[in-house]
């Protein structure tokens, strides 16, 4: 038995040992708060995840993250979105400051979250500041978020947006058939309806060479929507159409998401992979 293998089914029954746990515990779950007593808050923090992982509103998630933290200035987690989502060198660091101060003072499952956006944000400043970054800094940020977002989901099954996060990490670790396979036996019936896990799911597809299974699962997708205004199945197509090397639909595609929302951060890395590989075919011309 490979290495890799070995790897990959002990990382599994981690995983199926996690959603058997889940199964006993979910219908027990309320909405978890993240440390804030403050309704508006909270709703505005959902609000938030909805927008960036749901249909690709980065521009409004960033503004809902922040309404979020005017109901609560002490809202250290929301104050810690706010610093993940925006593009401001400096406000970031003086977020990343504000954290650091006051992380030992919150609840310790929301330190398990906001030591992974800590990071995070981390490493986004040390990226704008081009600072050089130690050689297991990646490694670690990857072991401690899957290791905190496990945790956490184990104890709050119902959280959505976190389990997301977790499926997105295990697949930068391990790859996309263990996270594809993670997101079918960890989310709940409900999740599924979800659409970051659908459309998600079209994605690991894809990273699979599933081309007709995620197109077809895109198109679902795509029908749930039903709102041209909406980037995210813009980009879902656009990013499948790319790896298939259909450079003219991924290019139609992607470009109507970014005019809907110029800030979304992966429609603009696709857009620049796009236009690499049409620099590479011109200039074999």
């Amino acid at each position: 038995m490979s290495l890799k293998y070995t790897i990959y089914l002990l990382v599994f029954v981690m995983i199926t040992s996690c959603q058997q746990k889940q199964s006993k515990t979910s219908k027990k779950q309320v909405a978890y708060t993240y440390g804030t007593e403050n309704d508006s808050a909270i709703f505005y923090f959902n609000k938030g995840w909805e927008y960036i992982l749901d249909y690709g509103q980065w521009t409004l998630s960033d503004l809902a993250f922040r309404k979020a933290v005017s109901f609560d200035s002490t809202f250290v987690i929301g104050k810690a979105l706010v610093g993940k989502s925006t593009t401001d060198l400096t406000e970031r660091i003086k977020i990343l400051i504000d954290i650091n101060n006051n992380e030992n003072e919150i609840h310790e499952d929301d330190q398990l979250i906001l030591e992974v956006t800590r990071i995070t944000i981390e490493l986004f400043n040390a990226r704008d500041q081009k600072l050089q970054l130690s050689d297991n800094f990646i490694p670690n940020f990857m072991s401690t978020a899957e290791k905190n977002y496990r945790e956490f989901i184990h104890k709050y099954p119902n959280e959505s947006y976190i389990k997301a996060e977790y499926i997105e990490v295990l697949n930068a670790i391990y790859g996309p058939k263990l996270a594809l396979d993670s997101l079918h036996s960890l989310t709940t019936p409900n999740q599924k309806k979800i659409p970051f896990f659908i459309s998600y799911a079209a994605t690991l597809e894809s990273d699979l060479e599933n081309f007709d299974n995620a197109l077809s699962i895109a198109n679902d997708f795509n029908k749930q929507i039903n709102n041209p205004k909406i980037p995210q199945p813009y980009v879902l197509y656009g990013s499948i159409y790319l790896k298939m090397d259909s450079l003219s639909l991924a290019t139609s595609n992607i470009d109507r998401a970014l005019a809907l929302d110029p800030n979304h951060i992966f429609a603009q890395r696709f857009k620049k992979q796009i236009n690499d590989k049409l620099k590479i075919i011109d200039s074999n011309d």
